[in-house]
């Protein structure tokens, strides 16, 4: 694999206008076509995943417009790159992983894309083959393909693989690039790895509404009474720890109110 060098296109010194629906392959300028609802489907996939499993500094991108060489400008379907501007060329990062979706795409042109990308500096390149009925219905995805370029062939992985990458912020589990629910699991991974507060809160909230529960199922074993001040107090604690600590009392008290004494 060649790295990129001064002598190569700047990346974003396009020969075809972006958003013009065109790319050029070969030297060749012809019609980027839009997707189909088989390609649609399997993409939006691949970005919603993608984008939750970006590492810091990085960014996930749909349909980026790449100058791959002197006569090829096209994009990939879905790529990560890193974000800001790369001090070797003043322009932006170079794509590192990409993905391509195969849905009506001959196989020998998927090779060729790979390889002009290979060449370029990307460093690595999926591919997804999708099938079903053309309305996008019972679609099929998979397996997930890597071309190597060094052999000259795609390495095919199994659903329950996954891969590793610098630019990826955890190991992306192979099944949820072809199955919406295990991509939804996926995501929520992804989420709680990186400490979204969101998640992380609700998953507390969680907690402390089964303290809650227990709390008020050890008073009523006991025979205890909760009124209306002992119950509000309860319900707006937000304090794991101290809800703990009044679990705790609720085994020992005579009283509800005694809960809350030295707190």
């Amino acid at each position: 694999m060649r790295s990129p060098s001064s002598s190569w296109p700047q990346v974003s010194d396009y020969t075809v206008e972006p958003e013009s629906g065109k790319e050029m392959f070969n030297g060749e300028v012809r019609e980027a076509l839009p997707a189909g609802p088989l390609h649609s489907r399997q993409h939006c996939r691949v970005d919603f995943v993608l984008s939750a499993y970006v590492a810091p500094g990085y960014g996930a991108d749909t349909d980026l417009l790449t100058r791959q060489a002197a006569e090829h400008n096209f994009a990939s379907d879905t790529c990560i790159r890193r974000n800001g501007i790369d001090p070797d060329t003043g322009d932006r990062y170079l794509e590192e992983l990409a993905v391509e979706i195969k849905s009506t795409q001959r196989i020998g042109a998927l090779e060729q894309r790979a390889r002009v990308m290979a060449e370029r500096g990307v460093r690595r390149i999926f591919a997804i083959p999708v099938r079903g009925d053309d309305a996008g219905r019972d679609v099929v995805a998979g397996p997930v393909v890597e071309w190597m370029a060094a052999e000259e062939r795609w390495r095919i992985y199994g659903n329950d693989e996954r891969i590793e990458d610098s630019c990826l912020s955890a190991p992306l589990p192979v099944r949820a690039l072809l199955d919406a629910a295990a991509a939804d699991d996926a995501v929520v991974q992804a989420l709680l790895y990186k400490g979204n507060p969101t998640l992380l809160g609700y998953g507390d909230e969680r907690a402390r509404e089964e303290l809650r529960s227990v709390l008020h199922l050890l008073l009523h074993a006991r025979g205890i009474a909760v009124d209306a001040a002992a119950h509000a107090r309860i319900a707006a604690c937000t304090d794991r720890a101290m809800l703990q600590r009044w679990a705790v009392r609720a085994a020992l008290v005579t009283s509800a109110s005694q809960l809350f004494d030295d707190d």
